[in-house]
């Protein structure tokens, strides 16, 4: 009893010392934005959107999220607008995940804004 009760008194003095559950888990301000073809889960990683190549009438889709300074996840809602919207249509235009359908040949770079972060696509190509 007498161990117990002085193990219980060690758990509650070194209580202070460690940070509490929602402090560790809770993520800082927004500080990158990453982007992936298809949906992959909060935290999780996939195949880069960079140089991705569609078919005219075809459809990809491109999931965001964020990270913050110690690349913690966060989850966002950003908004998405092509530099040649005559290339691709983007749907939604705000969303985690979004369709990107190729409208004509041609390429263009995708911009993926949260918070005031701002990611490039760069070299979507529609053939």
């Amino acid at each position: 009893m007498f161990v117990l009760a002085m193990f219980l008194a060690g758990c509650v003095s070194m209580s202070h010392q460690v940070p509490p559950a929602e402090d560790v888990l809770r993520a800082g301000p927004l500080a990158r934005i990453l982007v992936f073809v298809g949906n992959v889960p909060l935290g999780g990683a996939g195949t880069s959107a960079v140089g991705t190549s569609i078919n005219i009438g075809g459809t990809v889709y491109f999931g965001a999220q964020g990270r913050d300074m110690n690349n913690k996840p966060i989850a966002i809602n950003p908004t998405w607008t092509a530099s040649k919207p005559e290339v691709v249509e983007i749907s939604p235009r705000v969303g985690s995940m979004v369709a990107v359908k190729g409208l004509r040949e041609g390429s263009t770079e995708i911009v993926v804004e949260a918070l005031g972060v701002k990611h490039t696509i760069e070299y979507i190509s529609v053939k």
